[in-house]
């Protein structure tokens, strides 16, 4: 069960640059859509930002609800994430497609996926030069929750159940290793 975390650590859940799911709804439709190119832009306010084509409904559906939330899947899922990046969320119904399952979020009107490692709620940052020079979408993160077994104030990965999964290129992916070096 995921808890809350201070928004102050919300961008850190980005740092180690996972793939995420980008969820967001318009028209009674709702969209999955696997993202690897995202940063943490700002700690205060949180602010993230990701790139994506104004060809994807995924950008129609941020763009009207004016919302989305950046899930953090755990690497068990890859073959959901994969078919959600190959199938438009305009024409196919991805929970159903691949199982998923989608949940309320606690702030936002864009639903967030149950088995998600972490999740930030956003909403959007219109940035009109970012969007029409380079489609970055900007979202100032408005609550973030995290599976508490995964992360101390940074990401744990001793845990095999909530490793996160990296896109290397083409369909080629890596999950983090168990040593994490704390010089704290």
């Amino acid at each position: 069960m995921r808890e809350k975390i201070p928004l102050e650590m919300a961008t850190r859940l980005l740092n180690h640059g996972p793939l995420v799911l980008i969820s967001s709804t318009w028209e009674d439709k709702i969209d999955f859509t696997p993202i690897a190119w995202h940063m943490p832009v700002s700690k205060v306010p949180p602010i993230v930002a990701f790139t994506i084509s104004e060809e994807h409904f995924i950008y129609k559906c941020i763009l009207n609800s004016k919302d989305f939330a950046v899930n953090i899947p755990s690497a068990d899922i890859i073959r959901e994430i994969i078919q959600c990046g190959t199938e438009s969320g305009a024409d196919v119904d991805k929970l159903k497609a691949t199982g998923l399952v989608a949940e309320l979020s606690r702030v936002i009107k864009a639903p967030v996926l149950k088995s998600a490692i972490a999740v930030l709620e956003c909403t959007l940052l219109e940035d009109k030069y970012l969007l029409e020079h380079y489609n970055i979408v900007l979202g100032e993160v408005k609550y973030a929750e995290i599976e508490p077994l995964a992360f101390d104030g940074h990401w744990l990965f001793k845990n095999q159940d909530l490793k996160t999964v990296h896109h290397l290129g083409d369909m080629t992916f890596a999950v983090p290793a168990d040593d994490v070096i704390d010089l704290r």
